[in-house]
């Protein structure tokens, strides 16, 4: 709930201080420094953040909070096969697992992980989330800001 009210009030923060922009009788000496502030990073002709940008952003935020999990979760999942390896109790194929990790997340069916394979998933992720969605160029963009910095 944090990370969908966090993305929301920045996106709201931005629409408020650009609309402030417009209607400079609304604000204080005060407000109006602050709003300066904090819209100098947003360009000129942007007037308005769509529904689209907002859940674009807000999905990006989410998708690296979640990779940032799995990656815990198989990183832990590893370090506790190998202690238990060092302590003789079990034995690992690792061989096995790394051909069965390839077959399942190979995109383009070569047998290989390779860069095409992440540009293959990337794309059907954007695809997926951005369906039906109208200005879907705004969610693709948002989304992978959110991404990048979230």
């Amino acid at each position: 709930m944090r990370v969908v009210s966090r993305c929301i009030y920045s996106a709201w923060g931005a629409v408020v201080s650009v609309s402030h922009r417009h209607h400079p009788s609304a604000m204080t000496d005060k407000q109006d420094s602050a709003a300066a502030a904090s819209t100098a990073l947003v360009p000129k002709h942007l007037s308005e953040i769509s529904f689209t940008t907002v859940l674009g952003g807000c999905s990006g935020y989410a998708a690296k909070k979640l990779a940032k999990g799995a990656g815990v979760a198989v990183g832990v999942t590893f370090i506790a096969f190998q202690s238990l390896v060092q302590l003789d109790l079990i034995q690992v194929n690792w061989p096995r697992i790394e051909s069965m990790f390839v077959r399942a997340v190979d995109q383009d069916g070569d047998g290989k992980l390779t860069q095409h394979d992440l540009e293959v998933a990337g794309n059907r992720l954007t695809q997926t989330l951005s369906k039906d969605l109208p200005k879907g160029v705004g969610f693709i963009a948002a989304f992978w800001l959110g991404f990048r910095y979230g």
